[in-house]
């Protein structure tokens, strides 16, 4: 018995099937092996903006709050700019003045130097006018040098207190608040060490033998030491 031979046409039409399905078999095994997109990944760390508004000096050093200023310059520049971009008092008073705006900044400077309360009015906006998105708020509580003039009255000194707080802007909450203080002593005058004089009631008669600290120098420790953990309590 002789068998039929099925015609080409059909012959071809099986090739064919056999190739596609073969080529989506490729294709599905191939997807298998894309990598997994996780929905549900943290997003990136965004870049907190803060606009430090002009200090509060509650000493009567009227030179305090200049000297502040050179030294938080410094100290903000050491900072993650990954996570933190500080926007200076000098550029916040130009900011906000051209926009007839600085008494909003000084309100709340004065608000919360006298009572530790924001103003929620005078805060309002200035996230668009600042581009930020919070405010900090700082004030000088001491700021003093004691210089020893008689080897009997001890060491000289040095005290500056910092107080510091962050406001979000929009939604007008304490994000982080932090109080620092230190007194630092000069180093002890040497009675027995000839290289400092004094006269016979012990006033100390060589010059820079009895300076105090260099205040500069406290108050950028402070900083520092308060920018540990920012802007975690």
């Amino acid at each position: 018995m002789t068998r039929n031979r099925p015609h080409l046409p059909a012959v071809l039409a099986m090739t064919l099937s056999l190739v596609l399905l073969a080529a989506g078999r490729a294709s599905a095994a191939g997807a298998a092996k894309e990598p997994e997109i996780k929905l549900d990944a943290p997003p990136a760390a965004r870049v907190l903006r803060i606009a430090v508004l002009p200090l509060a000096n509650g000493t009567a050093d009227v030179d305090a709050d200049k000297i502040m200023g050179d030294v938080l310059q410094e100290r903000f520049a050491e900072t993650d700019h990954d996570k933190f971009l500080f926007l200076l008092p000098a550029d916040v008073e130009r900011i906000l003045t051209g926009a007839n705006a600085f008494d909003r900044a000084a309100q709340i400077t004065d608000r919360w130097s006298r009572n530790g309360a924001l103003d929620t009015t005078a805060i309002g906006g200035l996230d668009s006018l600042l581009v930020a998105d919070a405010v900090l708020c700082i004030k000088i509580t001491e700021w003093e040098t004691k210089r020893a003039h008689n080897v009997s009255e001890g060491q000289s000194s040095t005290t500056i207190g910092l107080h510091f707080a962050l406001f979000g802007i929009r939604d007008k909450k304490k994000m982080w608040t932090k109080e620092v203080r230190e007194q630092r002593l000069a180093r002890e005058i040497d009675v027995t060490n000839s290289s400092v004089g004094y006269d016979e009631t012990g006033r100390i008669q060589t010059p820079g033998a009895n300076d105090p600290p260099r205040v500069e120098a406290v108050a950028s420790d402070l900083v520092r030491e308060a920018l540990k953990k920012f802007p975690n309590k």
